[in-house]
């Protein structure tokens, strides 16, 4: 890979994909010059197993916490945000040094279900975006067929937090209103697959200091990888795409996506 260090920023290792084999999953992203990756939380229970990684492999697995916008349908009860939000207070308070960022938080419209609890999901989404304010953390936003509501609650904060929007795949008009709002911009391995031209276009259009790299593992494998299990060592991949298409080097796409990484996050 030669001296640029490569950075994924959104991997879910605590996945139960990986119960047995994280620590050859985190050895051989070395090998592919991947030395840090962010782990961020899709619940309460999910943030706590981020944090002990984030603890046995420090320097290396870096943790945000949050709650997943589809975390809303296994709660029934009333007072979830209010709930859901001084539990992950607690987490803060007592793992503050090992936790970068606060996600994976956000609105998702993919299923009627999510559609129906829409009001709670953006309500949820708002109260960790108001921790993440708080504590001067950035968010690790999900959004899936639901920008409209997204911004809604991000323009309706009291001040607008930083972030990144990750796993990128919308229009460009998205595109243009969350770069204008500040936000960094994630791709992950389906940047690479053949049909993607578009989101090509949209990763050569995004800026190089806004630019950010990630695999979504165990999801979403790139070109040449399809079906089987995602690790983080396959950001490698998606940087010579990205690098093809910016007709720039991969050292170079190394170079400003772990900048890039390290401003936002700090790692």
């Amino acid at each position: 890979m030669g001296t640029s260090m490569l950075i994924d920023t959104h991997c879910h290792l605590t996945d139960e994909r990986y119960s047995a084999d994280v620590e050859q999953v985190i050895r051989r992203a070395s090998v592919n010059g991947v030395d840090k990756m962010l782990c961020p939380g899709t619940s309460v229970q999910d943030s706590e197993q981020v944090i002990k990684l984030a603890r046995k492999y420090p320097e290396i697995v870096y943790a945000a916490v949050g709650i997943h916008p589809e975390e809303i349908i296994e709660d029934k009860s009333s007072d979830h945000s209010l709930k859901q939000g001084s539990e992950l207070r607690k987490l803060f308070e007592s793992n503050r040094e090992y936790i970068v960022a606060v996600g994976e938080v956000g609105t998702d419209r993919n299923t009627e279900k999510l559609i129906s609890r829409m009001s709670e999901q953006k309500e949820m989404f708002r109260v960790q975006c108001e921790i993440a304010l708080e504590y001067d953390l950035p968010v690790v936003v999900h959004t899936r067929d639901s920008m409209q509501e997204t911004l809604e609650v991000l323009d309706q904060l009291p001040s607008m937090p930083r972030g990144h929007f990750h796993c990128w795949s919308d229009s460009d008009e998205a595109l243009d209103a969350v770069l204008a709002r500040g936000f960094y911009v994630g791709f992950c391995g389906n940047v690479t697959y053949k049909n993607n031209e578009k989101l090509r276009e949209q990763a050569k259009r995004v800026p190089g200091d806004r630019l950010l790299l990630e695999t979504d593992s165990p999801y979403l494998p790139p070109m040449g990888k399809r079906g089987e299990r995602n690790e983080p060592g396959n950001v490698k991949i998606t940087a010579t795409v990205i690098a093809e298409t910016r007709g720039i080097g991969v050292e170079e796409v190394a170079e400003i996506t772990s900048h890039n990484a390290n401003k936002l996050y700090g790692i």
